[in-house]
């Protein structure tokens, strides 16, 4: 890839020293001269943005000790002001990463995927793009230049009759179109049936949205050669040649949009798989080994009466520990099987799980569910979710230390909101740094389209947060 930047000036926003040095190595392997100012909290980057204002991007990881999240992005992109804010996140952040960009976030990538072109590529066309729209917002009688160097495909058509009355040379090097074939059509014609309607009924039901880039809303664009593409859409009013007209920005992210899609069916697949070898574990304990355990206390049994008084006691022994192997193979069954779960749903399942744990360990556990979320998520979901809180009970006897956990499971904002929190020694920083920490609840989360976020203190303990979101179509026990 030609070098189109020698220079740069960042600020990176990473407090995992082993982040920073791979963006580091990978920035001053295409970039001729780096200079990056790091902070390491966002009270640190507070500081720096309000005395220097002069960096080209700002690299934000999503979770830094003092701040993450929704509150964390809104007050970057505000301190930010007029520079591009490119967020970088895990594969288990993807949701939020999208929805973050309707907060003024320019872009976002995905951590375990950084290649030096990738993160090239994106602070390049972050800067380009961020320097389109200030230009245009700054002067018309520059709009015609800029309009034409942008590398994202851009028109401008009337509201009425939509005929396209002006478009940009990426729109016809990305479509396949001529100028001249442009101008013969309306803009209806790039989308996909049905996805233009889409479109303006969104902006009808919230104008304000179509002022921004409405990133997590994708939207299928045909070319000329019949080749889909995946774009998030920008509208906005603007004047053209003292005419009221809407320019339309299109940003292709068929690449990521098919990556997201891609990683969510090996998700899929790699949970199906889990699920299958636990039945099939289950069933060889259940049929196999617990079948013998209890045909060796039938023969022992007749084999006790034939014994020596004196060796009752030892036989007793023999009796009793056969009877602990059956009772534990069949907690094991019931464990890789929940009984409740299948029979009765998510939160049946999860009050046998709380109701073992609780007496097994001494463990005092406060739960309360919200039974009206349950019916939306079918077996297979809720199935997951246990897997989910079972994780999160796995981590509170192997490594905590805790004498009291809570789990609480709610309706907000129309999404299934899940807390796990215990008062434990919370979790090692080496564990929370490494990527396969907590991989199959990442996993399950992605698979659900949810988030997931660890909160560790080691005086107060660890706490897991989920949201899951609610769709409208409600699940029969039928279904089970």
């Amino acid at each position: 890839m030609q070098n189109l930047f020698k220079s740069i000036s960042l600020l990176v926003i990473e407090d995992n020293p082993g982040d920073f040095i791979l963006l580091d190595e990978y920035l001053r392997d295409r970039f001729d001269e780096v200079k990056i100012t790091r902070a390491n909290t966002f009270k640190e980057a507070t500081v720096i943005l309000q005395a220097e204002n002069s960096f080209q991007t700002i690299l934000l990881d999503l979770s830094l000790p003092d701040k993450h999240g929704e509150q964390l992005v809104k007050e970057v992109v505000k301190l930010a002001k007029d520079i591009p804010v490119i967020v970088l996140t895990g594969y288990a952040d993807i949701q939020f990463s999208v929805t973050s960009l309707s907060f003024g976030v320019a872009d976002y990538l995905l951590k375990d995927d950084l290649q030096p072109d990738t993160i090239y590529k994106s602070i390049v066309y972050t800067i380009e793009r961020t320097k389109v729209v200030n230009l245009l917002q700054q002067s018309e009688k520059k709009y015609s230049s800029l309009f034409q160097l942008s590398p994202q495909p851009m028109w401008v058509y009337h509201p009425e009759t939509l005929q396209i009355i002006e478009v940009n040379e990426a729109a016809e090097k990305t479509y396949g179109y001529t100028h001249e074939d442009f101008l013969q059509m309306i803009i209806s014609h790039l989308f996909a049936k049905n996805e233009f309607e889409k479109l303006l009924n969104r902006c009808k039901d919230n104008s304000s949205d179509c002022e921004k880039t409405k990133q997590e809303v994708v939207y299928n664009h045909i070319t000329k050669f019949g080749n889909k593409l995946l774009v998030n859409i920008l509208l906005a009013d603007i004047e053209y040649n003292n005419i009221p007209c809407v320019l339309m920005v299109a940003h292709n992210v068929t690449e990521q949009t098919l990556l997201k899609r891609s990683l969510e069916e090996a998700y899929a697949n790699i949970v199906s798989i889990e699920e299958q070898e636990r039945e099939r574990f289950a069933a060889e304990i259940h049929d196999g080994l617990t079948q013998n355990l209890i045909a060796m206390k039938v023969y022992f049994s007749f084999l006790r009466n034939t014994m020596e008084k004196e060796n009752q006691d030892f036989a007793e022994s023999i009796n009793n520990l056969l009877e602990k192997s059956i009772r534990d193979c069949k907690d094991i069954v019931s464990n890789i099987r929940p009984k409740a779960l299948i029979d009765n749903g998510l939160f049946a399942g999860l009050a046998d799980l709380i109701r073992n744990i609780s007496d097994a360990s001494g463990i005092k556990i406060i739960y309360d569910f919200d039974f009206s979320v349950e019916p939306y998520f079918d077996f297979n979901a809720q199935l997951n979710i246990y897997r989910i809180v079972q994780e999160c009970f796995n981590n509170l006897l192997k490594h905590s230390n805790a004498t009291h956990a809570e789990l609480y499971v709610f309706n907000e904002n129309n999404k299934m909101k899940i807390v796990f929190a215990d008062d434990g020694v919370g979790i090692s920083e080496d564990v929370l740094q490494r990527h396969s920490s907590f991989l199959s609840m990442k996993r399950r989360t992605a698979l659900l389209s949810g988030r997931f976020q660890v909160q560790n203190n080691a005086q107060k303990g660890v706490s897991f947060t989920f949201t899951f979101p609610i769709h409208n179509n409600l699940h029969s026990a039928k279904s089970f």
